[in-house]
């Protein structure tokens, strides 16, 4: 009989934390780094600790240095918060707010009733955080439903908090770097004509879309991912019957107002919280149940497993015809590795080892 116990060892870090915090569990851990809870001695508060191995992220500190730059601008209630940090020669340790309540998915799939002022309440959270991070020209370029976590207040009320800002990056121009989650990212990026802070608004509009049916305006082929991207190219958006009969006219409104492949004419995050829907104007009329949980337990990946995580994408060029993208976070725990595999205008999905991946000399800010 094995009777091997394996021991969660608490590693060693620097006296101003250990004097401040005391280190617990871990939460999650990847190739570059590892989340431990911590707790603060003088309040009992609980926080999340990021201890990343600077080693294992050679030649890409700046990314990781953009990543917390920002993280250290932005401060609003409906996103994730960088309490402190601390730099030593081989760490970079992160004090991050601990949000426990689990991301939107989640949110939807475990309540007992949900209408569309439930889904209205979490696009006002989420365009008050984008538009906070639009009036400091910051765009996300990840904003999807895992990077959307449900924060319990001690009152029993629950808000949404936008968090991973790998990707995130100030907009002093047109931007041309592809990257985000495909069902998510907006035509612009595919087109590579240039993009700026309204990638976010249309990534916004799917969460929407799928907030009020369970699946997305843009499915692609399982096999394909070019249809996918041609889909959104055009933007061609239908609200199919039955899915949704008991969905109100103003909501389908706005989401056409969100995915208007014309940037000019797409909505700002202003403009999404002084929409009807939003504000409440046109909600009275509908307080139909939707049932859109066990749609979003198809058509997305939903089941609570140990060591799941929050996904993101870092891009990371190769040469000239190449670009890499790799789906995880180092936010909470490991993944699968996946990558999709760019050659001049054709995607390709494949999984790769973690060997596999330092083998071919790929670098990640997630290290997951």
């Amino acid at each position: 009989i094995n009777t091997e116990v394996l021991v969660d060892e608490v590693p060693a870090v620097p006296s101003y934390l250990s004097d401040r915090y005391k280190v617990g569990r871990m939460l999650g851990d990847g190739n570059f780094a590892v989340v431990r809870e911590c707790v603060e001695h003088s309040t009992g508060r609980e926080y999340a600790l990021k201890i990343i191995n600077k080693g294992k992220c050679r030649g890409k500190e700046h990314m990781i240095q953009n990543e917390v730059a920002i993280l250290r601008r932005v401060k609003h209630p409906n996103i994730v918060l960088l309490i402190e940090e601390v730099d030593t020669y081989n760490e970079l340790y992160l004090v991050m707010e601990l949000v426990k309540g689990g991301d939107l998915f989640d949110a939807i799939t475990s309540a007992n009733r949900y209408t569309e002022r439930d889904a209205s309440g979490m696009l006002y959270n989420l365009a008050s955080a984008i538009k906070y991070l639009h009036s400091l020209n910051i765009v996300h370029r990840d904003i999807k439903p895992e990077n959307l976590l449900v924060y319990e207040h001690a009152d029993g009320s629950k808000s949404l908090k936008l968090g991973d800002f790998g990707l995130a990056t100030v907009v002093d121009g047109p931007l041309y770097t592809v990257c985000g989650t495909p069902t998510y990212v907006a035509p612009e990026i595919i087109a590579e004509t240039g993009y700026g802070l309204k990638v976010d608004i249309w990534a916004a509009g799917v969460i929407t879309y799928i907030l009020l049916c369970g699946f997305p305006p843009f499915r692609g082929s399982s096999d394909d991912q070019e249809v996918l991207f041609d889909q959104i190219l055009m933007g061609q958006l239908e609200f199919p019957l039955p899915y949704w009969d008991n969905v109100s006219e103003t909501a389908m409104e706005l989401i056409r107002s969100m995915l208007e492949v014309e940037v000019d004419q797409r909505y700002s995050a202003l403009q999404v919280l002084e929409h009807p829907w939003v504000t409440d104007e046109g909600l009275c009329e509908n307080d139909h149940q939707l049932s859109v949980a066990g749609k979003i337990k198809k058509h997305f990946n939903t089941s609570p497993k140990v060591n799941d995580t929050t996904a993101g994408v870092s891009v990371i060029s190769l040469d000239d015809s190449f670009s890499m993208q790799r789906s995880g976070s180092l936010d909470f725990y490991q993944h699968p590795a996946m990558y999709w595999i760019r050659y001049t205008k054709r995607f390709m999905v494949m999984k790769v080892s973690s060997y596999e991946a330092i083998h071919w000399r790929i670098f990640t800010l997630t290290g997951l």
